[in-house]
């Protein structure tokens, strides 16, 4: 592996240099991340991938978790030398969604997403039994967000499990097979999209943020259910943590009127319902960065609202028993399974 000592690389004002990872064999792009000179020291010493996770405040060692670690074959710098490319031999795949490639979907023009690549492997069983906090390194992860929005969808396939079709109306629509929730969808995208522009008011703009980003999750989490995926499978805090501040609004609203579109539209299943829906949630986290908004608010607030509904009051409790009886991990167990 080529050696490259600090005045090769310079660094921005924060200390990062970004990282173009490609698969030295394939030629596939695998991933962007950053590094700081740990970060890189650490590279080029041990021959694996090292990065600093912007969102943690943290090093990070690709493959430290699942085992699919990066064995760096060259290290090349741009000609400004402010970007890095690393070639390397991926072990395994190399995305935490399953992908060979983080670089899975398409960008449509109407701006929907596309799955062009098959998975590699299914994150459930790789990262199964994990706490958030010893969960794959990649930028975004947030330990209470991961956990609130665990319990979040816990609770809505409780009442989709359990017959509370007389207490509640999820409960109802859960049960009721007739249904499907993608015009909901559509819908709250739209009226999001026009609290963003100022075209849809409720209340003031904040609140109004928060009320409809948790319908469209709301309605995004009855669709997961409905066919049949898992917390794990969906992982909506990693959706919701994809967002970046940079974005201007307007191009946020185009998203989410094509997006919204897209859903209006779709009469069949997609062939990846996941990506779709973890495109959507994603699009929310989007919103929530756009406009300075924490999407664990968001998440806080429907788990308020869940935690008043008595009939709710036996799953709570059941979680709150096995955080305490056996920890984190039993309670991402049961809601993943």
């Amino acid at each position: 592996m080529s050696q490259m000592g600090p005045p090769s690389v310079r660094f921005d004002s924060g200390g990062l240099v970004p990282a173009v990872v490609q698969d030295a064999v394939s030629g596939d792009v695998l991933m962007l991340a950053y590094m700081n000179d740990e970060a890189l020291r650490l590279t080029q010493q041990t021959g694996r991938t090292h990065f600093w996770s912007r969102s943690r405040g943290s090093l990070w060692r690709k493959g430290e978790t699942s085992g699919h670690e990066q064995i760096v074959d060259e290290i090349r710098v741009n000609c400004e030398q402010n970007s890095l490319l690393l070639l390397v031999r991926q072990v395994e795949a190399v995305c935490h969604a399953g992908y060979p490639t983080c670089f899975y979907r398409r960008a449509n023009p109407d701006g929907s997403l596309t799955v062009v690549r098959d998975r590699a492997f299914d994150p459930s069983e790789v990262y199964s039994g994990l706490s958030p906090a010893s969960q794959p390194g990649e930028p975004g992860e947030i330990d209470a967000l991961a956990e609130a929005t665990r319990r979040q969808f816990g609770a809505y396939a409780y009442l989709r499990d359990h017959d509370l079709t007389d207490e509640s109306s999820t409960s109802r629509c859960l049960r009721d097979h007739s249904q499907d929730f993608r015009s909901r969808i559509a819908a709250e995208l739209l009226e999001l999209a026009g609290v963003l522009d100022g075209s849809h008011r409720h209340s003031d703009r904040e609140r109004d943020l928060l009320l409809e980003s948790s319908q469209v999750i709301y309605w995004t989490l009855l669709q997961a259910l409905r066919d049949g995926l898992t917390w794990s499978r969906l992982r909506p805090d990693r959706a919701l943590t994809t967002g970046e501040e940079q974005i201007p609004v307007s191009t946020v609203t185009q998203l989410l009127r094509a997006q919204g579109s897209r859903w209006s539209v779709l009469e069949q299943p997609d062939a990846d319902i996941a990506a779709s829906l973890h495109a959507t949630i994603a699009l929310v986290g989007q919103a929530c960065a756009s406009a300075g908004l924490s999407p664990l608010a968001v998440v806080e607030i429907d788990l308020d609202d869940l935690n008043s509904r008595p009939y709710l009051a036996p799953f709570f409790h059941q979680t709150v028993d096995r955080l305490s009886s056996h920890g984190q991990d039993g309670v991402q167990d049961e809601l993943s399974d």
